[in-house]
C-alpha cells in the first residue's frame, strides 16, 4: 500500500469526523450512562442489529468493545446530524435490507452473530462481485465498519486509555527550570 495514501486516509477519516463542534457535543452526550437513551435516527430493531454488527467488528477483549463503549449512541446521533434526508432514508433502507437478508438465514442451529460474521467474511475486503446486489451489500457493510472504527477512535475511553491522547497544546509551565525537563546545560543569565 502507498504510505502517503494511507496517511492521507487516516488523516481525512480522523479529521472529517472531529471537526465540527456539534460532533464534539454528540461525543460528549454519548458518554453518559443514562439508561433511558432513545435513538433519534435508527428504530429499536435497527439499533439492536447495528449494535450486534458493531460488537462483532470491535469485540470485547482486554479492552471494552462496541457495546460497552456505547458506540451505537454516537453513530445514531452522528448519522442524524450529518446525513441529509435522502441519505438518511437510503441508509435506513439498506440497514433494513441487510437485516432481512441475515434474518432469513437464521435457523435452529444458526444465530444472528454467526450469520453476521459470515457476511463480514464474505463481503468485506473484496474488490469485485458477480452481482450488483453483492456490491451494494459490501458497500453498506464497509460503511458500517468505517462508522464503527471512527466512533471507536474518538471515544473518550479509547482516546485517553488506549491512544494516549493529550490535550493540545498541553500543560504550560512558564518559568520552569530546564534541568527539570531533562535539558542539560541550560543557559542562565
Amino acid at each position: 500500500m502507498d504510505r502517503r495514501k494511507a496517511l492521507k486516509n487516516i488523516g481525512i477519516s480522523f479529521g472529517s469526523i472531529t471537526l465540527s463542534t456539534s460532533i464534539v457535543s454528540i461525543v460528549h452526550s454519548c458518554q453518559t450512562s443514562d439508561e433511558s437513551w432513545t435513538p433519534v435516527y435508527f428504530d429499536k430493531s435497527q439499533v439492536s442489529f447495528v449494535e450486534k454488527l458493531m460488537e462483532i467488528i470491535i469485540p470485547e477483549t482486554d479492552t471494552p468493545g462496541a457495546i460497552s463503549l456505547k458506540l451505537i449512541r454516537f453513530t445514531d446521533s452522528y448519522l442524524n446530524v450529518v446525513l441529509n434526508d435522502k441519505d438518511k432514508k437510503g441508509f435506513k433502507d439498506s440497514v433494513d435490507n441487510l437485516m432481512s437478508k441475515m434474518i432469513k438465514e437464521i435457523d435452529g442451529e444458526t444465530s444472528l452473530p454467526f450469520v453476521i460474521k459470515g457476511y463480514l467474511v464474505k463481503y468485506l475486503d473484496k474488490n469485485s462481485f458477480s452481482s450488483n446486489t453483492d456490491q451494494i451489500t459490501a458497500n453498506n457493510l464497509e460503511y458500517i465498519r468505517r462508522l464503527t472504527v471512527d466512533s471507536y477512535k474518538i471515544n473518550e475511553y479509547v482516546m485517553t486509555n488506549i491512544l494516549s491522547f493529550q490535550l493540545t497544546p498541553g500543560q504550560y509551565k512558564g518559568c520552569a527550570d530546564l534541568d527539570e525537563f531533562g535539558v542539560p546545560g541550560s543557559i542562565t543569565y
